[in-house]
């Protein structure tokens, strides 16, 4: 999805950009609230939220809620195809989430689905461990 027609405020651009910026993973609203602030550009939550609920009506965010404890994540979509095939990792130590995309998954969904007759939704798959920079500390 192109912003080229859309207006965007100061605030709705200072979001997207960070957006862009980050949009190999998913972020939450208090990521960027906390990088916003360090950035000397202090937006409040309602705020943020509203913008991210407009980008994601324009196609420009992917929203996912990923259980009921950890809240809503969202990713910057741009260009990128959604119905392809992904799965993301949580670090059960720091929180970060990962969007892998990779091949082998979608062997392991066509698997589910010829021999166990159950259509897995990529977006919804989540693996849960260590991410590399925590196996590090």
């Amino acid at each position: 999805m192109s912003t080229s027609g859309s207006y965007h405020t100061k605030q709705q651009q200072i979001i997207l950009d960070y957006m862009k910026n980050n949009a190999e993973g998913y972020v939450t609203v208090n990521q960027i609230m906390e990088h916003l602030k360090e950035q000397g550009n202090s937006v409040g939550q309602t705020t943020i939220y509203r913008h991210l609920d407009k980008f994601r009506k324009e196609g420009i965010v992917q929203k996912i809620v990923l259980d009921g404890n950890s809240g809503a994540c969202y990713q910057y979509m741009g260009d990128k195809d959604s119905s392809e095939s992904k799965f993301l990792l949580k670090c059960e130590d720091c929180g970060d989430i990962i969007n892998m995309g990779c091949g082998h998954m979608s062997e392991l969904y066509s698997h589910v689905l010829e021999e166990h007759h159950f259509n897995v939704n990529p977006h919804r798959t989540m693996f849960y461990g260590t991410c590399e920079k925590c196996l590090k500390d």
